[in-house]
């Protein structure tokens, strides 16, 4: 499982060095980083990859909007794999995608992680006061 929050760079040649709780998650598996819905990157080991995905292989070629967001998500999807010292390369266009700088955090989210840049995430995670927060989860039917 993919928890905490880390606060790293990446490097002028686009290189991000992944915390190694999560490396030893990652067990070796290609990365699947994926800008679609966020301003962010979300960052899937591929079999969690795969699990999330396989609702896409079901969309029949003919409907148009199920086919518009199986190309959105597939062409937004790039596959890495760790280097020898832990990192992974981000490719320009998904930096720029995300908005990520130097700066970055990453966030886990159980099967997949997230980059952030740090002042955006910064500004997003200023999330409220614990009593909201409750309030918010028990209106999602969330219980911990």
């Amino acid at each position: 499982m993919f928890d905490g929050e880390y606060k790293h760079t990446i490097d002028a040649k686009g290189r991000l060095m992944i915390p190694s709780k999560y490396r030893d998650e990652i067990h070796g598996e290609t990365l699947c980083i994926v800008t679609a819905f966020s301003n962010c990157l979300s960052v899937y080991p591929e079999s969690a990859y795969r699990e999330h995905t396989r609702s896409l292989s079901g969309i029949s070629s003919t409907d148009k909007k199920g086919m518009f967001i199986k190309r959105y998500i597939l062409s937004n999807t790039r596959e890495v794999a760790l280097d020898q010292q832990g990192r992974i390369l981000i490719g320009q266009e998904q930096r720029e995608k995300a908005n990520l700088k130097k700066d970055v955090v990453i966030v886990g989210s159980d099967d997949y992680f997230e980059i952030w840049d740090a002042a955006e995430w910064q500004q997003m995670s200023a999330f409220g006061s614990p009593e909201e927060m409750a309030a918010m989860a028990t209106e999602l039917g969330i219980t911990f």
